[in-house]
């Protein structure tokens, strides 16, 4: 059996182990509008305000985090998977990419930095949209 038991006294209730699920079995990083539609079809009775509360409190214990990428609302992502983020010009999807193998002597070369991590987000068209291919603005 796991445990279920977490830091500050709190466990892993029905409705953060649902947002965990539905976190690890998506592609694409979700926004909380998409987390909550896929977890009331589950959970029949969770509201809006319970994703938020629960999404805040897994990000504060570093079981998710939440992504602020450019122009884009927040979105989810559970830690310990690693990669990068490509996103579409076009349609604005999200899409996990893998991680870019980047040598912490490459940015030695500009200080002593001591790197605890980067994500890389890579802009784009995606495959879906190659056929609409407009002029990419810069």
């Amino acid at each position: 059996m796991t445990d279920t038991r977490l830091p500050y006294k709190r466990r892993l209730t029905k409705q953060r182990k649902l947002i965990l699920s539905i976190l690890k079995k998506e592609n694409s990083p979700p926004n909380v509008e998409q987390i909550y539609k896929k977890a009331k079809k589950i959970l029949h009775n969770i509201s809006l305000a319970t994703i938020y509360r629960n999404l805040n409190f897994l990000v504060k214990i570093g079981l998710i985090k939440k992504l602020n990428l450019q122009k884009q609302e927040n979105r989810y992502d559970v830690q310990g998977k690693i990669h990068d983020y490509f996103i579409c010009n076009i349609c604005k999807n999200i899409y996990n990419i893998l991680k870019y193998p980047l040598e912490d002597k490459h940015i030695k070369k500009f200080g002593n930095y001591d790197i605890g991590g980067f994500n890389l987000e890579y802009f784009g068209i995606c495959p879906k949209c190659q056929n609409k291919k407009p002029c990419l603005k810069k």
